[in-house]
């Protein structure tokens, strides 16, 4: 037959992320008969992914070609679709970004979103992000491009910033939390209406309904005079992702009276207090993501994708992230709605207009349209305003190459705010050099 759609991963040898959603894809009737490419420079990669797609593929009766390739030419061609898994630099750079923070006092448990972390993934992508997305619209100017790459929030702004493309920043996060409160309240997660809204990785359940009734006070009596963590729960959730000791998740309830994202290791590196003091970490009981760890789950994912390949591993279960849902909804015009990440022009009315934010969106044939939910309450604002802006100017500089502006942005992350402003000048700076070979719009400068 003839593969007329077309779907690019960018990242194709992502041995996280690609058997996940290739599962997905070949689980979507509406989308049988596409192409896909993944591209990606570790050929051997994404030829290893591709074995395990096409014996997928082959046990149960599917019909997609997929093309290992490493020319971004052959891949971004008449693209209908992208979607963008990627980490530039890999877990060699991501070393820097946790082991230097620590010896200034600064302990963060994933390093990928906010803190000196974020900051430093973010500018280093930017290059790449830019020159990626000026030659998907140039090869394809009406190709959709999905970003799941941390931090999600600032490289889908750079996507924006530097293309006219139609684009949106995907995450499960709020599909695990909601997965969190149905077990609390006893229901099931269709029982559940959610009002949500903030930005990635940390939004805030800001009112929700169960079966129609009014949510927080039916939360309320239940717990009486206990906290959130009389119904904690150590399992994993529809996103495939395991979380439990949910200490900071039921502090913050406690003290601001909503619900933020139920997965501490991120939610903790948007406050100044969780990661500074070691007591408090243990105290908190907040896993943090090790270098060592992840190599050791980046080996075991490759063996898990090698079994695929061999048969001995068989399709995965359809996952609960969004990527095929959106395809499918903009190829066939039947409306979709879920989480979106997308540049703020009033869905969050109280929150810095053009900074990417978390709502609820739709999803049809004419692209991606943010669900309004008004301005959010003062003590929510606050917390969450600080973000947006340190997302802008880190984003901004990166795009710039202007080193000052970079570095005011990192002053003004709230992880940062233990250390005196020439504590963390030095540690972005070192943060800086550490990682240079990708940040050749600082060359000069560093």
């Amino acid at each position: 037959m003839g593969y007329d759609r077309k779907i690019v991963m960018v990242g194709g040898g992502s041995y996280n992320w690609c058997p996940r959603l290739i599962c997905d894809l070949i689980q979507t009737p509406e989308l049988e008969g596409s192409q896909v490419f993944l591209l990606d420079p570790n050929l051997i990669a994404a030829n290893e992914v591709k074995a395990a797609a096409d014996r997928i593929c082959k046990d149960n009766g599917k019909d997609f070609r997929f093309i290992a390739t490493s020319s971004e030419e052959k891949a971004f061609r008449d693209a209908d679709f992208v979607i963008i898994t990627i980490s530039t630099g890999g877990l060699d750079m991501m070393q820097h970004d946790i082991k230097i923070p620590e010896r200034y006092g600064i302990y963060q448990a994933v390093g990928d979103t906010s803190g000196p972390g974020g900051w430093s993934r973010l500018l280093r992508n930017v290059p790449v992000f830019e020159k990626m997305t000026r030659k998907i619209e140039k090869l394809s100017p009406n190709a959709v491009v999905m970003n799941y790459t941390n931090p999600m929030s600032g490289l889908t702004g750079a996507i924006c910033a530097t293309s006219k493309l139609k684009t949106v920043g995907l995450c499960h996060g709020v599909v695990g939390t909601m997965y969190y409160l149905s077990k609390i309240m006893g229901v099931e997660e269709k029982d559940l209406s959610v009002r949500y809204g903030g930005v990635n990785h940390f939004f805030w359940i800001l009112d929700f309904k169960v079966k129609g009734k009014d949510g927080y006070p039916l939360l309320r009596k239940k717990l009486g005079k206990s906290t959130l963590l009389k119904y904690d729960i150590a399992a994993k959730d529809p996103a495939g992702f395991s979380e439990n000791n949910h200490k900071v998740f039921a502090e913050i309830f406690e003290h601001y009276g909503y619900l933020t994202y139920s997965a501490d290791s991120h939610t903790s590196e948007f406050f100044a207090s969780y990661l500074t003091d070691r007591k408090m970490i243990a105290d908190f009981k907040i896993k943090r993501k090790t270098i060592e760890g992840r190599r050791q789950s980046l080996k075991e994912s490759r063996q898990f994708t090698r079994d695929m390949a061999s048969g001995k591993e068989k399709m995965l279960k359809r996952s609960r992230e969004t990527a095929v849902d959106i395809m499918k909804a903009l190829a066939t015009n039947i409306p979709f709605m879920d989480v979106v990440n997308l540049p703020n022009i009033g869905q969050i009315d109280n929150l810095p207009r053009g900074a990417v934010v978390e709502t609820l969106g739709l999803v049809d044939g004419a692209g991606f349209a943010p669900i309004s939910i008004g301005p959010m309450p003062e003590i929510l604002r606050g917390l969450t305003e600080i973000h947006c802006h340190v997302q802008k100017m880190t984003l901004e500089a990166a795009l710039t190459g202007n080193r000052k502006l970079a570095l005011e942005a990192l002053m003004l992350d709230p992880l940062c705010a233990k250390l005196a402003p020439s504590d963390v000048r030095e540690m972005g700076l070192e943060l800086m050099a550490a990682t240079k070979e990708y940040l050749p719009q600082f060359k000069a400068k560093i």
